[in-house]
């Protein structure tokens, strides 16, 4: 499926090339209670180790995220399948729209960020588990 859409007067954009969108921290907690997605933890390892993370959150460090999606990857079999729906968070949602759309780049379809990232999540009493270190990809 595609989709157009037209910025600024300009040549119609790809699904791949449009932003990808904010998800409200209400609907990332109905999504994560019904196992709807895939929550993306791009966070540093020792920011998860303090804060903890989303129950069943993938622990995937930004600068890890291009070898877990990327298909000639040696380990991108780890990559859950494409037709889920992915939630990005960060600290504070500032990088994670930029690494949704990195990953709408290689492939992944369904994809959102959370809106105000771990910190929104946090502040908002959502659940939190404890960081393992051998559950990071």
């Amino acid at each position: 499926m595609t989709i157009t859409v037209f910025e600024n007067g300009s040549a119609p954009a790809t699904e791949a090339e449009a932003p990808p969108s904010q998800l409200p921290l209400a609907e990332a907690r109905r999504l994560h209670g019904r196992g709807e997605a895939v929550f993306v933890d791009l966070r540093m390892t020792w920011e998860m180790k303090r804060t903890g993370l989303i129950p069943g959150a993938f622990p995937c460090p930004h600068g890890l995220m291009d070898l877990w999606i990327d298909p000639d990857s040696p380990i991108s079999g780890t990559a859950p399948a494409n037709r889920k729906v992915f939630v990005f968070c960060c600290g504070d949602g500032l990088h994670a729209p930029q690494a949704a759309q990195s990953a709408r780049h290689m492939g992944l379809q369904k994809v959102f960020f959370l809106e105000g990232g771990m910190d929104a999540w946090l502040s908002g009493g959502g659940c939190i588990a404890a960081f393992d270190q051998h559950q990071v990809h």
